[in-house]
């Protein structure tokens, strides 16, 4: 893959990026509320939509507070967050990978160094990326409550990498803002039953069964 020369690193979300998982933790976090009105409902799934990339406990605070009023207290939340961890647990191990993810990690294991940035809790990440047998495909993982800016700047120090030479890829907008404010080129994962929310200069592709053809417009 001489195209993908030209990167140093390549950094992947994960839900909806490597798992088939986003909409699983979209059904979660409704699933969390379940008995709350459906107005309340339709709206934890639209803010989810639009914010997959925000760890869980950021969520379910903004939830208490914003959509219900709430005070959010850590106790609140805390029981909200190891409900929707229990909701998902056997998803996230059982769920299928997008189309493309594993012959693709396969090819670039020794071309290029790939990373996960997430908005998975770390700890949890690594059990699912572990489990999965993932984890030789990464040179780090990382999760919430790390910033995606603070990662992506990481990386790109620990890879000695220029941010046009760092490729990321995910499927929200908080890494796509967070890829742009440093200048590093982006690849957004739209699946076809799921509303483009990109401004329409950012590359896309539905899976990463093209994902070379795909980065080569991405930089």
């Amino acid at each position: 893959m001489p195209y993908l020369d030209r990167f140093k690193t390549i950094i992947f979300d994960f839900d909806g990026v490597i798992l088939d998982s986003a909409r699983l933790k979209t059904m979660a976090f409704a699933e969390a509320y379940n008995g709350e009105p459906p107005e309340k409902l339709a709206e934890i799934v639209a803010y989810q939509q639009r914010h997959g990339g925000i760890g869980r406990r950021q969520k379910f605070e903004y939830f208490e507070r914003e959509i219900f009023g709430r005070p959010g207290d850590e106790a609140a939340v805390n029981r909200l967050c190891d409900r929707f961890g229990q909701i998902i647990e056997a998803g996230m191990l059982s769920c299928a990978c997008i189309p493309g993810a594993e012959p693709l990690l396969a090819r670039l294991e020794n071309v290029v160094p790939m990373h996960v940035v997430s908005g998975m809790p770390e700890e949890d990440l690594k059990i699912v990326i572990e489990r999965r047998g993932l984890s030789r495909y990464f040179r780090t993982v990382s999760g919430s409550p790390r910033s995606k800016h603070a990662e992506f700047l990481a990386i790109m120090q620990m890879e000695n990498a220029r941010a046009s030479e760092c490729l990321a890829v995910g499927d929200s907008l908080t890494e796509f803002h967070a890829a742009r404010k440093i200048g590093i080129p982006f690849l957004a994962i739209v699946a076809p039953d799921v509303a483009d929310l990109f401004p329409t200069d950012v590359k896309k592709t539905s899976d990463l069964t093209d994902f070379e053809q795909a980065a080569r417009r991405a930089w």
